[in-house]
């Protein structure tokens, strides 16, 4: 049976332990303002060489700066976990959270803890009024199409902090109203 909790300051470390590998085959990209699905392949294993490192030292900033952050556990393994940053993010005329991870391990896909998830940072979102949810997506057919599953949108004008940081993340939003 799995644990839902708000993650604590000595959770952080136990996100790069999510097991994130995927076999990606197709990639989205925007062009004129749609997506355009192309063939990609590559085997995701685990994280990137530091990218683990880095997230710790980004999610620690944002759960010092009052983000929230969200986890499911099998005992004391985090299996899933959402994080919604604090700052404010002004797009599309709303005022905008954004989603800043949102991963589900490997072998817990695919029974609806994704949704789950989500579903608990718009509503987290609600609570401090904001208006949408704003979301870098890694360009993946799969986690595209899991946010357009979730009522997201792309944005008509990324944000240009965000576009810097991952230039081929599709940057999406997902109204709250």
């Amino acid at each position: 049976m799995l644990i839902e909790r708000e993650l604590t300051e000595s959770d952080l470390p136990r996100l790069a332990l999510i097991d994130r590998s995927e076999l990606v085959e197709e990639c989205y990209r925007v062009e004129n303002g749609e997506l355009v699905l192309y063939p990609a392949r590559f085997d995701m294993r685990g994280w990137p060489e530091g990218e683990a490192e880095e997230n710790a030292q980004v999610l620690e900033k944002c759960w010092r700066s009052g983000g929230w952050l969200h986890g499911l556990f099998d005992g004391d393994l985090l299996v899933a976990a959402v994080v919604v940053d604090n700052r404010v993010i002004h797009n599309q005329g709303l005022k905008m959270r954004q989603l800043k991870f949102l991963h589900i391990s490997r072998a817990w896909r695919g029974q609806g803890l994704g949704g789950r998830l989500f579903a608990l940072a718009c509503e987290h979102g609600r609570e401090v009024g904001a208006g949408a949810l704003y979301v870098s997506a890694t360009e993946s057919r799969n986690t595209v199409e899991f946010y357009q599953r979730q009522g997201c949108r792309l944005v008509d004008h990324p944000n240009p902090e965000l576009i810097d940081q991952e230039p081929k993340d599709i940057h999406l939003y997902c109204p709250l109203t």
